[in-house]
């Protein structure tokens, strides 16, 4: 539908200038030169929603995280490629780049983050883990080739009979087991989850706190 003195941005409605149409808040110039910034599609779509359609500033920590690779696509080594293609999210489509260097997997596949506390907090409480090498800190920045590695680590490794058993019900006692699906993050946790079973010797319950913990949902 064609609406006077609007414009179309990112699946929104914008008034075009100094008057707000009805129900359509004004874009603030800003606002919108940082949206323009953000690379994805998915992160231009969560930025849409956490700004109110242009409309209000965004905080800096969250701008971040919109301009990372917001992806539900499980293969990594794509990103890794010359011609880059990310895959789409829940909240927008998928997204072609000349490259992916200096950028990280992201969260929020699921919806926009907009609580910076809960966020701080989740990364405070991961940190009981870093006595594992190489297990995420910041799920929510996930370096490609670490994700690579856990991705690989998980379909290179098969647990034993006893150890599977610990797998299996973590799976049952946990929120939603590695990931709410099966993106990159879904395999990268179910890759660190052997790894904590076999050789740090995690219970099913410790192992479904740490997918608890470290969601990117």
């Amino acid at each position: 539908m064609i609406v006077a003195g609007a414009i179309l941005v990112g699946g929104y409605l914008i008034a075009k200038s100094g008057v707000p149409l009805p129900g359509v808040p004004k874009a603030d110039a800003q606002v919108t030169a940082t949206y323009n910034g953000i690379p994805t599609a998915s992160g231009k779509a969560l930025f849409m929603r956490q700004s109110n359609n242009l409309a209000t500033s965004v905080d800096p920590t969250i701008v971040d995280l919109d301009s990372q690779l917001i992806t539900c696509n499980p293969d990594v080594d794509n990103l890794l490629s010359s011609n880059p293609a990310v895959g789409g999210s829940c909240v927008a489509g998928g997204t072609n780049l000349s490259t992916t260097t200096g950028m990280y997997l992201g969260g929020q596949c699921c919806g926009p983050m907009k609580d910076v506390t809960a966020y701080n907090k989740e990364l405070q409480n991961l940190q009981q883990y870093k006595n594992i090498p190489d297990v995420p800190m910041n799920p929510y920045k996930t370096p490609i080739a670490l994700a690579k590695k856990w991705s690989n680590y998980d379909s290179s490794v098969t647990l034993a009979p006893a150890e599977q058993a610990i797998m299996d019900q973590a799976m049952k006692v946990s929120k939603e087991g590695p990931c709410c699906c099966k993106c990159w993050h879904y395999f990268v946790n179910e890759g660190i989850a052997k790894k904590m079973i076999r050789d740090y010797h995690y219970s099913a319950a410790q192992v479904a706190a740490y997918w608890d913990t470290s969601s990117i949902c």
